[in-house]
């Protein structure tokens, strides 16, 4: 029986090798491959590898060599067939039975391969000519080397669709063709006459698992470049391809063939938005960074995400970092992501979630503040028992017994959703310990309360003079923001060597740009939700020992000038 190509292609990359063979012969870690005694031939030394990066075994004593398949039938003695089907139910893939259509479907496929290879060449070529180098110069601009650009194959798509037309005619492709791969679409004015879907952007290459283009992406050129014509729209900041016989969005992430090399030499998986987010952090050495296609993961994605990741040696857990915009609506697509995962979460398999400071994305990140910066957010990523303790206790009162037992319903129903019954009694059990220790915490603290005058908590006699200093002046706008206006250039200027000060001084000045009506109570309680609550037990003390917190008798003319004094702008 025939079995199509891609069926077959689809099969492997769905199912580790090491998975498939570690059942049935022992394996040892190796550096980056397992080795083992031979199964086929007796040993009494380890000749036998397997290199899940690459997808094969091999043994240096009998010469055995093969995938996911061929181990099969070689060990279990099977058919080819009755080896894919195996495999097949394993990964939970009906078996396609092959017809006359299925063979031309895999020809269709293979030709469209070439095609888009052809054309991921052709626009690299555009990019790199003389009569576009405004357009090189912009991505160069941006902090892309030509290296980077040459990796990831970007290119230039020109605004005449003929030019791609008759490229492609010289290649030996038809437009129907054009067609079927997306590249070009049908008119429905000026007589219906086909025209190049991506024109005067910059394009991103899409590749599958094998690295192979199946779809683009594509930038608009910025206004500096091409400012709008009077009356025009403002057109998409990015669009992909549709659906065609290669791509299915949500079957594949961006990057996705670099992320599972980087991911078997041991180099983190991150989840960022979109195309520049992964290729600066690929650029700055993160080259495990993917990102969905203009949605939100799927559960394809997710399960691709674990398989890209070898087992871990030390905790045995598979946690690819999901990073997210530090405002509202990362908040919001962070909380999207978990309700996917939750289902499938298994012994073994999870995330972790990171927050990116407000208003920066991973490319302003590393651009603005260096490699540095972003290892510091990847290193604050928290578990996923901690992003589903966050979402279901931010902003809510909890002191009532209504407010407890809805509590109490909100993690049962939350962990209702993990599938794995294992799994999610350990996360019922994890949340309920929260609780537990949250009550208690609260308790304490009000009795605290209604004891003696609790015991001011002065900075850190260690920290430097600097960061004194950036206490003071965060503490000036924390207690009276409604100085915003005269205290923001101040703020601005003042030098914070502290990287977590300095994330609270981005986070303040963000949270008042966007409200500047914000009161005190407001902002305290936006920075205890972004997870600073700890930090401001410190800036509070700060503000009282220097007399810039009301309780103290300050004013906001005081917390200015004493402002002024710590950045020096007196």
């Amino acid at each position: 029986m025939l079995v199509p190509k891609s069926f077959i292609d689809d099969l492997r990359s769905r199912l580790r090798l090491s998975d498939i063979i570690a059942p049935r012969v022992k394996l040892t870690r190796a550096g980056r491959e397992f080795k083992a005694c031979c199964p086929f031939h007796n040993e009494k030394s380890a000749s036998f590898y397997v290199n899940d990066e690459k997808g094969f075994f091999h043994c240096f004593g009998c010469g055995a060599h093969g995938d996911q398949i061929g181990f099969l039938m070689r060990h279990q003695n099977l058919g080819f067939m009755d080896a894919v089907e195996i495999l097949a139910g394993q990964a939970g893939m009906p078996v396609p039975k092959p017809s006359v259509q299925d063979v031309e479907r895999s020809r269709t496929r293979d030709r469209l391969i070439t095609l888009m290879d052809t054309a991921t060449k052709w626009y690299a070529q555009q990019l790199f000519l003389t009569a576009n180098k405004e357009i090189l110069s912009y991505l160069t601009g941006r902090g892309l080397t030509v290296e980077t650009i040459e990796a990831f194959r970007l290119g230039y798509a020109p605004p005449d669709s003929a030019q791609l037309a008759n490229a492609m005619k010289q290649a030996g492709y038809t437009v129907p063709e054009l067609i079927e791969a997306g590249l070009f679409k049908q008119s429905t004015r000026d007589g219906g006459s086909p025209f190049a879907f991506f024109r005067d952007r910059v394009m991103f290459p899409v590749t599958d698992r094998r690295g192979q283009t199946i779809a683009f992406g594509a930038r608009v050129l910025p206004e500096h470049i091409r400012p709008l014509k009077a009356g025009d729209q403002k057109p998409p900041k990015y669009i992909n391809s549709g659906e065609t016989p290669l791509f299915q969005k949500g079957q594949i992430l961006y990057n996705e063939s670099h992320a599972r090399t980087a991911a078997a030499k041991g180099q983190p998986v991150i989840v960022c938005e979109g195309y520049a987010d992964v290729i600066a952090l690929w650029q700055a050495g993160f080259t495990g960074a993917v990102a969905p296609l203009g949605t939100a993961l799927t559960e394809a994605q997710i399960t691709s995400l674990w398989s890209m990741i070898p087992e871990a040696d030390d905790t045995g857990v598979r946690e690819p970092v999901l990073c997210f915009d530090g405002d509202a609506a990362g908040q919001r697509a962070a909380t999207r992501a978990m309700d996917r995962i939750l289902p499938q979460l298994q012994a073994g398999r999870s995330a972790r979630v990171a927050f990116l400071p407000d208003g920066m994305d991973p490319d302003d990140l590393i651009r603005a503040k260096g490699r540095e910066a972003f290892e510091a957010v990847i290193a604050t990523a928290i578990p996923m028992v901690d992003m589903i303790w966050r979402t279901l206790t931010d902003g809510r009162n909890f002191d009532t017994p209504e407010g407890k037992a809805g509590l109490q319903k909100s993690i049962k129903d939350t962990c209702a959703k993990i599938a794995d019954l294992a799994v999610q009694k350990a996360y019922m059990a994890a949340l309920r310990d929260k609780v537990f220790k949250a009550q208690s915490s609260n308790f304490a603290g009000k009795q605290k309360a209604r004891g003696a005058a609790s015991v001011v908590r002065l900075p850190d006699p260690k920290s430097n003079g600097r960061n004194t200093r950036a206490r003071v002046a965060l503490a000036a706008i924390l207690c009276f923001p409604e100085i915003f206006h005269e205290a923001e250039d101040i703020l601005g200027r003042l030098t914070i060597d502290d990287p977590r000060l300095d994330t609270m001084r981005q986070t303040i000045l963000a949270a008042l740009s966007e409200e500047p009506e914000t009161d005190h109570e407001a902002l305290m309680n936006i920075m205890n939700q972004k997870g600073f609550s700890e930090d401001l037990q410190d800036i509070m003390a700060a503000a009282r020992l220097h007399g810039t917190s009301e309780k103290s008798g300050g004013n906001a003319q005081n917390a200015l000038a004493g402002l002024r004094e710590a950045v020096g702008a007196a």
